[in-house]
């Protein structure tokens, strides 16, 4: 008998996607081990991007400027290095992107109460 799963939990990426969110809908919260700018391949080539590590079994995530802002806010800084040690909660929302509308990773522009 086949597996329940969604395709999209069988990809093996290496970076944090909408797809490694709970099914549930719930947020999730993280808490930031390490902030590094890295170099991603994408279908352009490459381009340097700012990545988020998580404390646990999370993979890293690569930021883009709406969750680059809402992580600032969230951490009540605008310093990278002072994100470490910080939890924020991440959520999915349709968004449209290169011509295509689907689920992305998003930020929420506050700190967790947890």
């Amino acid at each position: 008998m086949a597996e329940h799963i969604k395709w999209q939990k069988t990809a093996n990426k290496k970076y944090f996607g909408s797809w490694d969110l709970p099914d549930d809908g719930k947020d999730m919260i993280v808490t930031i081990e390490d902030v590094k700018r890295e170099m991603v391949q994408n279908q352009q080539g490459s381009e340097e991007h700012l990545i988020l590590y998580f404390k646990g079994d999370f993979k890293p995530m690569i930021l883009n400027t709406t969750n680059k802002k809402n992580v600032a806010k969230a951490c009540a800084t605008d310093w990278v290095d002072e994100w470490v040690g910080k939890k924020i909660q991440l959520y999915q929302e349709i968004v449209t992107a290169f011509g295509e509308t689907g689920p992305a990773v998003r930020v929420r522009d506050f700190a967790p109460e947890k």
